[in-house]
Formats: C-alpha cells, structure tokens, sequence
C-alpha cells in the first residue's frame, strides 16, 4: 500500500461502513434497473428486428420478380413471334428488351409506392418519448 492519504484529515478519504453499504445498495439497484432494462429491449429488438428482416426480404424478393417476370414474358412473346412468322431471333431480342424495360418500369413503379408507404408511417409515428428515468 501507498502512503497516500495519510496525510488527510480525519474524515476525509474514509467511507464509514454505513456509507459504504448505502454505495453498494445503491449499486446493485442500478445494475438491477439496468438489467431489467436491456432485457426489455433485448426482447422487444429482437422481434423487431425479425419482423423487419421478414419484410425486406419479401420486398427484394418483389422487386426481382418485377424484372424476372418482366423479361420473361418479353421473351416469351418475342419466342412466339418468331416461331410464328420464321423470324429467328429478332422478335425475341426485341421483346427480351422491351420485357426488360417494362419490368424496369414496374419496379420503379412499386419502389415509389413503397417509398410513400414509408414516409407516411414515418410521419405518422409519434416521436420517441424521453424516458423520465435520467431524473432520478
């Protein structure tokens, strides 16, 4: 040990024991309320977090068959096309394209309608209220 502090006063740089077992009361109450509280959030995030996951993924999902089916049903038509009127490939070419710009336009369309559904929610969800917890 150091000799520091020996120096001091009387009363100053000592805990009495009654003050030394009101800091650890006080301690364990903290770490208990802090406890509790990421429990809390631990479990609510958690669902959250799953649920969002969920969405988003159905979203890419949406949006891939937008520009899959778009292109195939082009080609499909430009396939036919050319079978019926001996044409090989230039119709499907042609349709492929087409089939990509309109499954291009589809997706735009439905990421625009996403994007206002997002930003009426945003708007219409209260804001975060501050947790009175600080005063204490």
């Amino acid at each position: 040990m150091s000799s520091e502090g020996k120096d001091l006063p009387p009363g100053q740089g000592e805990i009495s024991p009654e003050e030394r077992e009101a800091f650890r009361q006080r301690s364990a109450a903290i770490g208990k309320r802090l406890d509790d509280v990421q429990t809390r959030r631990s479990t609510v995030s958690r669902a959250d977090t799953n649920k969002a996951r969920g969405e988003a993924f159905a979203k890419a999902f949406r949006f891939a068959a937008e520009l899959v089916a778009g292109v195939g049903v082009g080609g499909f038509i430009g396939w036919a096309i050319d079978g019926q009127l001996n044409t090989r490939p230039w119709f499907m070419v042609l349709f492929v394209i087409l089939g990509f710009a309109a499954g291009l336009s589809n997706l735009i369309r439905v990421a625009r309608q996403e994007q206002a559904k997002q930003q009426a929610s945003q708007l219409a969800s209260p804001s975060v209220p501050d947790d009175d917890e600080d005063d204490r």
